[in-house]
């Protein structure tokens, strides 16, 4: 996936969202400057942040561009065309630069950029020089270059015993947290995702432990991009005990109660955290990459029939150097592994590998058939929808599993393979709400369609009475505005979802009888009732426990 995310065009590599000069100013403007801050923008692009510092610094400093320069602003940036053009910018604006200066042509994530500027976490007062202030928008989806990315693993892959996304803008800001002052501000624009999304989880946690954080929407941001954008400041000093988004004061013990650190949690969503979650009682898991759905997996028609184009035909493939570079991590190899491939190459070694050849016509073929099973990719609709796709499965998928093995390095595990077959529960994986529904057994699973399967020792009316709450509104509330804001649904995120501690025994029983019969009936062709489902999800309404409470 990396070298795919390596081929993009140059702007999508650089992540590069440049930000309106208006959005800068009003940032700015919030700042009482010093003639003796020291001030970075990693990213400066073309200077929307940069060229109103350096106006502002040349009002304190007498209008000595050289002190400015070498005391006052830091700035990095990776586009030689946006460096060289910045910089042109302030010559044209405030006269020659200076022979030395500290803006710097090159990759803020290097470390040997502004190397021995640190304060690492865990220092009392901090080993490095450090600055006063760091501001900017750096880059969101950015690709993180390959020579680096071991190293930033090992720097920061964890903090405070949490993983650390290895994604341009957390990385920014991981990074700039070290490189400030005790007391200094670190304020960046940036995506709205690292609010909820579970893989930044880590970035929320080190934010919490590492100072006092504000975050504010911003209205729009500019036609570059459609993300919603967040303003967030962060001021370095001690573990905090709230955070505050858009003016809302959120304690870090609710954060807390939630799995992901959701920093769209309230004080009313965390009570609901308070009696377990359903981890305890399912574990999911997403499915398979093929690599080709389109060798493998068929389409049903409404009679079960389907056409297969092609037989599969098992061989021997000579193993080359150049064809194992192409499939390895990163593009890279050990000098070790490469000479063993060498030798295997010059003995004529091989790989048993597969081909697919056509049919004169397509084979009618029809479900159940012994080479074909169910394959449960995403689908609209809740409780049950019919099987729509079969995979061919014979000898337990030995041809597709043999594909993915000569495929690239990140196709060669069969994701969710211990679940294929079992029963459970399962939803897309990109909706705007929890389309869960009952995957009966004999299914092979796909990774756009993420499941859910009973632990073991759990008994199976625990399977209706989940998958009737995760098909809740409220279940899908807390999943959109805590969990996880974004178009995805995880697996990881219906694990953390509340267990529904507070529906009683009596209502538990009859939710567990709706869904049964709901599903039954889906499976004969029947269509639920909207009072039916309304009357199931209000057994699951916390607020009606309240209101019985009260009376």
């Amino acid at each position: 996936m990396a070298k795919i995310k390596h081929n993009r065009d140059a702007k999508r590599q650089l992540g590069q969202f440049f930000t309106p000069p208006l959005i800068a100013k009003n940032l700015l403007d919030a700042w009482v400057l010093r003639a003796d801050m020291r001030v970075l923008e990693p990213g400066f692009g073309k200077g929307a942040f940069l060229l109103p510092l350096v106006e502002a610094f040349m009002r304190l400093r007498n209008a000595d561009l050289a002190k400015v320069l070498n005391e006052n602003i830091w700035g990095v940036e990776l586009d030689k065309d946006v460096y060289t053009w910045t910089l042109a910018e302030i010559e044209r604006r405030w006269g020659k630069l200076p022979d030395r200066h500290n803006l710097i042509l090159g990759d803020f994530l290097d470390p040997a950029v502004l190397a021995g500027y640190e304060n690492r976490p865990g220092d009392l007062l901090g080993s490095g020089m450090g600055f006063d202030l760091i501001i900017g928008n750096p880059p969101f989806g950015g690709t993180v270059a390959l020579a680096l990315q071991d190293e930033l693993e090992r720097r920061y892959g964890r903090r405070h015993g949490c993983k650390i996304k290895r994604e341009s803008y957390s990385l920014f800001i991981v990074k700039s947290l070290e490189l400030l002052k005790d007391g200094a501000t670190l304020e960046f624009i940036c995506s709205d995702t690292f609010l909820t999304i579970p893989t930044m989880r880590g970035l929320r946690n080190a934010l919490m432990e590492e100072g006092a954080t504000t975050v504010r929407r911003l209205p729009e941001f500019s036609e570059e991009t459609k993300y919603p954008m967040v303003t967030m400041r962060h001021v370095r000093g001690k573990k905090a005990d709230e955070i505050v988004v858009d003016g809302a004061r959120l304690k870090v013990s609710s954060i807390r109660c939630t799995g992901n650190l959701s920093w769209q949690v309230s004080d009313d969503h965390s009570v609901l955290f308070s009696g377990g979650v359903l981890a305890e009682y399912i574990v999911a898991s997403s499915g398979m990459t093929t690599g080709k759905n389109e060798y493998f997996v068929r389409e049903l028609d409404d009679d079960g029939y389907f056409d297969e184009p092609y037989d599969f035909m098992f061989f021997e493939d000579l193993i080359t150097l150049k064809r194992e570079l192409g499939r390895a991590r990163l593009g890279k190899m050990s000098t070790v592994k490469q000479a063993e491939i060498a030798r295997k190459e010059q003995m004529g070694v091989t790989r048993r590998n597969v081909r697919l050849l056509s049919f004169d016509a397509p084979k009618r073929l029809r479900i159940p058939h012994p080479d074909y099973r169910y394959y449960n990719k995403a689908q609209p609709g809740l409780f049950y929808v019919p099987p729509r796709f079969v995979i061919f499965w014979k000898d337990d998928g030995d041809a597709v599993k043999t594909f993915k093995k000569n495929g690239s390095w990140y196709l060669h595990g069969v994701g969710g393979a211990p679940f294929f077959e079992r029963e459970g529960m399962t939803w897309r994986l990109v909706s705007s709400r929890i389309d869960m529904r009952y995957l009966p057994s004999g299914y092979i699973l796909d990774s756009g369609a993420p499941c859910a399967f009973l632990r073991d020792g759990v008994e199976r009316d625990e399977l209706w009475f989940i998958l009737g709450w995760c098909a809740s509104p409220q279940a899908t509330m807390l999943m959109k505005s805590v969990l996880n804001h974004t178009m995805n649904i995880q697996s990881k995120d219906i694990e953390r979802l509340p267990y529904p501690w507070w529906v009683t025994a009596s209502d538990k029983r009859e939710a567990i009888g709706m869904v049964k019969c709901i599903v039954e009936d889906a499976q004969r062709g029947l269509t639920v009732q909207p009072r039916e489902l309304d009357a199931l999800f209000g057994l699951y309404d916390f607020n009606r426990k309240r209101i019985a409470q009260v009376a």
